[in-house]
């Protein structure tokens, strides 16, 4: 029984970061709430063009912290696509 719950916590674990195509890397960190609040008090996750980082609130269950991520991935992959797919211009 200790197996398979240590299988799923491992499973629900939030990653320290991402690779996307071409070494595009990114770092997620998680933050209490009062840090959290110091960069956006409605936010519960943020995405950070300049540093590729995702910021996540680290207080919240972690199967929304892993819907969150997903959510900040998206913006994550759009900027990627932005800047090295379309060369910096949206494409039409």
């Amino acid at each position: 029984m200790g197996a398979i719950v240590n299988e799923r916590r491992r499973q629900l674990r939030i990653p320290r970061g991402v690779v996307l195509p071409f070494g595009y890397r990114i770092t997620v960190k998680q933050l209490s709430d009062v840090e959290m609040d110091k960069r956006d008090k409605d936010a519960d996750g943020i995405w950070d063009a300049e540093t590729k980082t995702i910021y996540l609130r680290r207080g919240l269950p972690v199967t929304r912290r892993r819907y969150i991520l997903a959510h900040e991935l998206g913006h994550a992959w759009l900027d990627w696509q932005h800047r090295y797919m379309d060369d910096g211009k949206a494409s039409t």
